[in-house]
């Protein structure tokens, strides 16, 4: 009986980080959106790993500054940079939906397709004197900064003078500098729904202990949180079948609704007939309360989708012991 409870405690307060996660991923995506974040990010490390030959955020923290993302020109002029003259190449000209003057909005690029941009962008049209693509390319590597020349240099003599294996391993190349990147951009995210989490904490006073608490000892609302959460798997595939406004607002009232002490809803001071709100009837509730937040707030960070395969188990878990 003991540890039906306490799967069914883990199982409640699961399925409201699960929840409040769901928020904190569709206010992460719409500042996303806003801000273009995706794309500065993916051309600010091709121009780290183009025009300074350094590796893609390998030391850089989550808050360092993007910058703007590339705007398309009217007429390049040649004379720019290598990742500028990638932005400009018709190969990536056609994954760009941006018009002319704004920002880029591409945020990926197919590893053969940058592959093929940059060999043709090695490979510079012959001025009247024919000269085979192999010397080309081995004479612009050479005028390369020295991080991406030294690089480039290595899979230019392993390709051995084969221009086929040197644009593939060229994607290669590219594949594990994104593969940082990536890496890079969850911590990113990781740092910025934690940010997101402390709001929707305070906001709806969505206390972990609070919540842990309320669980332990309230069968009624116990019982309805996993009845909710042992519906969720069943619902939809993945988590995102539930990004939209609707479908979250529908999710977070269902979870209001239950009776748990969120929101600032009012809760019976003890020894008292009167009451405060809910983890603030005293000093001690107020710190415990804080530090309820604190919790949400990182386990939040941890992203809907950890919270979705979480529940998934745990509410697994509560079926075989019934069966």
């Amino acid at each position: 009986m003991f540890d039906s409870i306490i799967l069914d405690v883990v199982i409640g307060l699961t399925f409201v980080f699960f929840v409040f996660s769901l928020l904190a991923s569709g206010i992460n995506e719409l500042v996303r959106k806003a801000l273009n974040t995706r794309a500065k990010a993916l051309w600010k490390s091709i121009g780290q790993i183009l025009d300074e030959g350094t590796d893609v955020f390998r030391t850089s923290t989550p808050a360092v500054s993007l910058g703007p993302a590339p705007k398309r020109t009217a007429s390049p002029s040649g004379s720019e940079s290598l990742a500028v003259q990638l932005h400009e190449h018709p190969l990536i000209k056609s994954l760009d939906p941006a018009r002319r003057g704004k920002q880029t909005r591409i945020h990926h690029i197919p590893n053969r397709e940058f592959a093929r941009a940059v060999v043709d962008l090695l490979t510079p049209r012959d001025g009247g004197e024919v000269t085979p693509q192999w010397t080309k390319i081995g004479d612009e590597i050479a005028k390369l900064p020295e991080g991406l020349r030294n690089q480039f240099q290595v899979l230019y003599k392993e390709a051995g003078e084969d221009v086929v294996k040197f644009r593939d391993a060229i994607e290669g190349w590219f594949d594990t500098r994104m593969e940082q990147v990536s890496d890079w951009y969850k911590k990113r995210t990781r740092w910025a729904l934690a940010a997101y989490g402390i709001v929707i904490a305070g906001f709806f006073n969505v206390s972990a202990i609070g919540v842990t608490a309320e669980l332990y000892e309230n069968d009624v609302v116990r019982g309805s949180l996993v009845a909710l959460a042992e519906k969720t798997p069943d619902s939809f595939d993945d988590v995102t079948a539930c990004t939209n406004r609707e479908c979250v607002e529908e999710e977070v009232g269902a979870v209001v609704d239950t009776g748990l002490p969120i929101w600032w809803r009012d809760c019976p001071v003890a020894n008292s007939t009167a009451t405060k709100t809910c983890g603030f009837e005293d000093g001690g509730q107020v710190i415990t309360s804080l530090a309820g937040w604190a919790i949400t707030a990182a386990a939040l960070a941890m992203g809907a989708s950890f919270w979705f395969a979480t529940l998934k188990r745990a509410v697994g878990l509560r079926k075989s012991e019934k069966a």
